[in-house]
């Protein structure tokens, strides 16, 4: 209790430090001497804090941490860079070893956010992913159209003008493990609002400097949304709650949400607003291209998103279904489907002139059973019945669980047939039990199911009367009102 209590002080004075540092930055002259202060003291403050976070937290997944760890001390490297290179040339250049510091922390932090939630195993979540890659494309259309384009200079250096592409690109990468944190099955607490708020502040911070520097327009106020973003960093992993952020192992859930939904509807509906904002803005100078591709792919995804949830429900429905017709103990079909599946056998049966055979079993003291052992030995002998029962059934046979501990038999072919199967189902009956049957034939005519169904019952009943443990043949309908005496 002492740890987590520590960790909860430790995560309030970061932020509060972090806090004061960014409006501080926000309100303060750039050549003060405390803005100095604050932005060579935050990244210093964010590797410590992670480092210690890590240590006191020990999260569950450590790898995505350290990760993260190595992304601050890449950022911190950056900003050493920089300072040498004023001190060393008297001025900023670019590009400069700091880019690559600054680059490098991009895909180290994507791989960290990725490993948090499970981000790229398509195969446990690829709704998710497809919602990530809509909301990217669209926002793609939106960089390039606001943020790129005006930045390439075919008279710049093609390495100044990959260095310069690659930020917002970046950028972008990291709006889209932003969404698809969002999407995912994380565990929403206070750890993972912070980590959302980094990605959120530090793509924002850098898209207003690239645009402020595509657009000659000082950017002093950047670097407060950079020590914001570093501030929710760091307070993302001392926070006690770091140590439960991870995807939860139940997965995600097929169910589409509000959320869920506003997301899809704003990417499909993003890509136009865009290029009519941008056409309002260069006097009808549209870009159709780059709108037109991002679009199509926007859509595209759509399509294939919607075909995942049109399967879904197909396969929920396919499920559902074979559950209605499946008795819930047994597992083989219910009263449900044997009705249908007989009347169906009849209609076929009067078309070719076939012959099937009816029957229908109850196990023999059933209830003296379940009276002496309980109802739980009772169900279990029902499925190791059923269980055994079905083993002996040839391929086109039918068994169905009618009722309690009786069961329905459709057996396709003669008398004699039916006999032999209905002789293996006795030996096999397990816990040393028997059953009476009642066997009904029908070999043509305008009898119906129930009334087939009712010779067999009419079976059963002499054959329980008689003694149990033994089967009775019921006579046709039209030939006699009397059940024929039944084998032992």
């Amino acid at each position: 209790m002492r740890k987590v209590g520590r960790g909860s002080w430790l995560w309030a004075g970061f932020v509060t430090v972090g806090l004061v540092s960014t409006l501080a930055r926000v309100f303060l002259p750039a050549d003060s001497p405390v803005t100095g202060v604050v932005q060579g003291g935050m990244p210093i403050l964010v590797v410590a804090a992670i480092g210690l976070g890590i240590r006191l937290n020990r999260p569950a997944r450590r790898l995505p941490w350290v990760l993260l760890l190595v992304a601050a001390v890449l950022g911190l490297l950056g900003g050493a860079a920089v300072v040498l290179d004023l001190t060393w040339r008297g001025e900023l250049t670019f590009p400069s070893l700091a880019d690559a510091f600054w680059l490098a922390c991009y895909p180290v932090q994507v791989a960290a956010s990725m490993l948090l939630v499970n981000g790229l195993s398509w195969r446990r979540d690829l709704a998710g992913i497809l919602d990530t890659l809509m909301v990217a494309g669209a926002l793609g259309l939106g960089v390039w159209l606001f943020f790129v384009r005006d930045l390439i200079d075919p008279g710049m250096p093609l390495d100044t003008r990959l260095i310069t592409l690659a930020y917002p690109l970046a950028d972008l990468l990291l709006l889209a493990c932003l969404v698809r944190m969002l999407v995912s099955s994380a565990r929403r607490n206070p750890a993972f609002w912070q980590f959302i708020a980094f990605c959120a502040a530090q793509s924002l911070g850098h898209a207003v400097w690239v645009w402020q520097a595509a657009h000659d327009v000082p950017n002093g106020a950047v670097a407060a949304s950079i020590i914001l973003a570093e501030t929710m960093l760091g307070g993302a992993a001392l926070h006690p709650s770091m140590a439960a952020l991870q995807a939860d192992g139940a997965g995600p859930a097929v169910r589409v949400g509000l959320g869920r939904t506003v997301l899809i509807g704003s990417a499909c509906l993003l890509c136009p607003a865009l290029q009519i904002a941008d056409g309002l803005l260069t006097d009808g100078d549209v870009d159709w291209l780059a709108a037109s591709v991002c679009s199509m792919a926007v859509f595209g995804l759509v399509i294939v998103r919607m075909v995942g949830l049109i399967r879904i429900v197909q396969d929920q429905a396919d499920r559902l279904e074979s559950i209605a017709y499946l008795d819930g103990l047994t597992g083989i079909p219910n009263r449900r489907a044997w009705d249908l599946e007989l009347e169906r056998r009849l209609a076929a049966a009067r078309r070719t002139g076939g012959t099937l055979v009816v029957a229908l079993i109850d196990i023999d003291y059933f209830k003296r059973y379940n009276d002496l052992r309980g109802h739980q030995a009772g169900d279990v002998l029902l499925c190791a019945a059923a269980t055994a029962w079905q083993r002996q059934l040839r391929a086109a046979d039918l068994i169905a669980r009618y009722g309690g501990e009786e069961f329905g038999l459709i057996l396709d072919g003669e008398l004699r047939d039916a006999v032999v199967v209905v002789e293996r189902l006795r030996d096999v009956t397990p816990e040393g039990q028997t059953f009476s049957a009642g066997l009904a034939v029908w070999d043509g005519g305008d009898e119906s199911a129930e009334q087939v169904t009712a010779r067999a019952d009419a079976g059963l009943y002499v054959a329980k009367r008689d003694g149990r443990d033994r089967y009775t043949v019921a006579a046709r309908a039209e030939e006699s009102d009397l059940i024929t005496d039944g084998v032992t």
